[in-house]
């Protein structure tokens, strides 16, 4: 499996604190079958976390590659980051500042939990508009979706990508829960992943959310989802959409 949205480099996010955290997630991880992780610390958030392509993010990820070198933890590593959407991403991407997934077409996006939608969409065609696609990281937890998975659906009718994440399909009595299963019955998801922050509650265990897939929408579907698209990403290749 491949994981495309975790918070494993350390000491730049709310992610992992420090490299023995990023070793224990890395560890886990491969434990459960992942083979390859896209890095995505937080970027562009204002007022908290800037994390744009340069320098200090270099620096950051090969130190988490040589970790896991050294100590045996056998997963590929590949460049992200996960993009805060404000009005002036298209500008980012313009000035060079933002990193798309390992190198490839698609720009993992994020929202703000109670954004305006009809914004959010002016954001996510500003970025189409630059001959990037978007990928809109758990829109399962949206409020606006929560209420009307539609707004989800139009984003999917646009050409943007949807990623649910592991730890929505394990809260069966949550609204993200009820969102996500909505999105997978319309079989409207791409990817799914761990979007995990440490060792302990959100966690690099993606193998739960390959199980739930397949026990309620069967095996082909759990691999689409979490290792055939992913990899995808990794050859700047088309995503497939669930049959």
């Amino acid at each position: 499996m491949i994981d495309v949205h975790c918070h494993i480099v350390p000491g730049v996010d709310d992610g992992s604190e420090d490299p023995a955290e990023s070793l224990a997630m890395g560890e886990a991880a491969a434990e459960s079958g992942v083979t390859d992780i896209i890095v995505t610390p937080h970027c562009n958030i204002p007022g908290e976390v800037a994390g744009y392509a340069g320098p200090k993010y270099e620096e950051a990820f090969l130190g988490l590659r040589r970790l896991f070198r050294e100590n045996g933890v056998e997963i590929r590593l590949h460049r992200g980051m996960e993009v805060f959407g404000t009005d002036d991403v298209g500008e980012l991407l313009d000035r060079g500042l933002l990193m798309t997934m390992a190198g490839s077409r698609y720009l993992l996006i994020e929202f703000p939990f109670d954004d305006d939608m009809w914004r959010a969409r002016d954001v996510l065609f500003a970025v189409w508009r630059r001959g990037v696609v978007p990928i809109i990281a758990h829109p399962e937890r949206y409020y606006a979706v929560q209420d009307d998975p539609q707004f989800a659906l139009d984003w999917v009718k646009m050409g943007c990508l949807l990623q649910i994440n592991r730890t929505s399909l394990l809260a069966p009595r949550s609204p993200e829960y009820a969102a996500a299963l909505r999105l997978l019955d319309e079989r409207a998801v791409h990817f799914a992943a761990t979007d995990a922050h440490g060792v302990f509650v959100r966690t690099t265990e993606l193998v739960d959310a390959y199980r739930f897939i397949k026990a309620r929408y069967g095996e082909a579907a759990a691999r689409l989802l979490t290792e055939d698209n992913p990899r995808r990403i990794l050859e700047n290749k088309r995503i497939m959409p669930m049959e």
